[in-house]
């Protein structure tokens, strides 16, 4: 597939036009670079932005440091600019990464993106939260699809729990398809994986991969609740998240800070909410983090879901550590006797019910050997799954998880 060019969310100053497709905007609606000032000198990590205490992450890290439990090591893939690995702030809180500009191990940001995308989630977690860096924009802005689809792979491979895409491509024809797979191997691994909305003050729908089902599309809002000036809004919306004047390191310089706007900045605290989630219970994935960030949100807008701040903004702050987390019980298709594999077993089963022996399975397991899903099970299906242990080619994904 044709390499696309990527641009970073956001507009380079407010008034000015979005940056045409193909190139890299600087999410910049205002900035104010406190190089080497000593901003951070006397900062105790946690809440520089006032991101972190609105969304009440505060508390639910506070609470899982103070459970007297240890801490699992919960990594955040970042596939962005890099990073600042001289930044006091960001000190102990990341793992080796990979430049995919360059490859090479040197994931140094010469841009800042990264290093902000990176300090807002450090800000927000625990210590036991490590940024995971993959650069793919080099220090002019630019990069391209295919190199993040290699990130999101390597993400996977090198056990990251969350991801944050805070960049998009311009797809008002949904046509884009180059990280479709590699998100849904993603999600499929358990990583929850979020992406920013946009900064076009437009639809939400019409960037990718933020108009992907599977994704945690972020907007962005101020202090007071209201939506960010150039965010993007729309159905494809999940959660509006702090994203306006939200401090965070810079690129350069040991104690370097800077003030920023975009939704760039509100997808890393709801990638932080995911890594403090994964804190608490490792085997949540996707659609638990959904689930219960719904369940935390504070509505915003019309009532319950709407297009400008889907479910609201969220607040943790009463989020029960002591709870038990259940994992969902999945089906695999033709898998009638649950051992979690398709087996010889299961196509006997199958061709005894369709016989009318009798068999200790109810309707409902017997269904899951549905692998046509014509609502029946016949012989079509027992067949089909012979032909699978027989490895020959079927035109349907036996196996898969529903």
């Amino acid at each position: 597939m044709k390499e696309r060019m990527i641009r970073w969310l956001s507009i380079l100053l407010a008034g000015m036009i979005a940056i045409s497709a193909g190139t890299v905007g600087f999410c910049a609606d205002s900035r104010d670079d406190l190089t080497d000032t000593g901003a951070l000198s006397g900062y105790r990590l946690g809440y520089m932005s006032w991101g972190v205490r609105h969304t009440g992450l505060d508390v639910l890290q506070e609470k899982l440091e103070n459970s007297g439990k240890a801490l699992p090591e919960v990594r955040v893939a970042v596939i962005d600019s890099g990073l600042n690995t001289d930044n006091r702030f960001l000190k102990g809180r990341y793992v080796d990464g990979w430049n995919f500009i360059n490859n090479t191990a040197d994931c140094n940001d010469d841009q800042y993106h990264g290093t902000m995308v990176s300090g807002i989630i450090a800000d927000a977690t625990s210590s036991n939260v490590k940024i995971l860096p993959i650069k793919v924009n080099d220090k002019s802005g630019r990069g391209n699809m295919k190199n993040v689809e290699k990130g999101i792979y390597y993400a996977i491979e090198h056990d990251a729990d969350v991801i944050n895409l805070s960049l998009s491509a311009s797809d008002p024809s949904h046509s884009l398809t180059i990280l479709d797979e590699a998100i849904e191997a993603a999600v499929d691994a358990g990583i929850v994986v979020v992406a920013a909305a946009g900064n076009e003050q437009g639809e939400a729908g019409d960037q990718y991969p933020a108009n992907k089902s599977n994704v945690l599309t972020v907007t962005s809002i101020d202090k007071n609740n209201v939506i960010g000036e150039n965010a993007n809004t729309g159905s494809a919306v999940d959660f509006a998240m702090p994203g306006v004047m939200i401090w965070a390191p810079y690129k350069s310089g040991l104690t370097s800070a800077f003030v920023d706007t975009g939704t760039s900045l509100a997808a890393p605290h709801a990638a932080a909410a995911a890594a403090l989630l994964k804190t608490w219970d490792k085997r949540v994935d996707q659609d638990a983090v959904y689930d219960i960030l719904k369940e935390h949100a504070v509505d915003l807008g019309d009532a319950g879901f709407d297009t400008t701040y889907g479910w609201g903004t969220i607040d943790l702050s009463d989020f029960d550590i002591s709870a038990q987390y259940v994992p969902p019980v999945r089906y695999i298709l033709g898998d009638t006797d649950g051992s979690g594999a398709v087996e010889t077993v299961d196509a006997t089963w199958l061709q005894r019910h369709i016989a009318g022996m009798e068999t200790p399975f109810s309707a409902e397991e017997l269904s899951r050997g549905d692998v046509d899903r014509d609502g029946v099970v016949t012989i079509t299906d027992a067949t089909a799954i012979q032909r699978y242990l027989a490895q020959l080619q079927i035109g349907y994904p036996i196996g898969e998880l529903t």
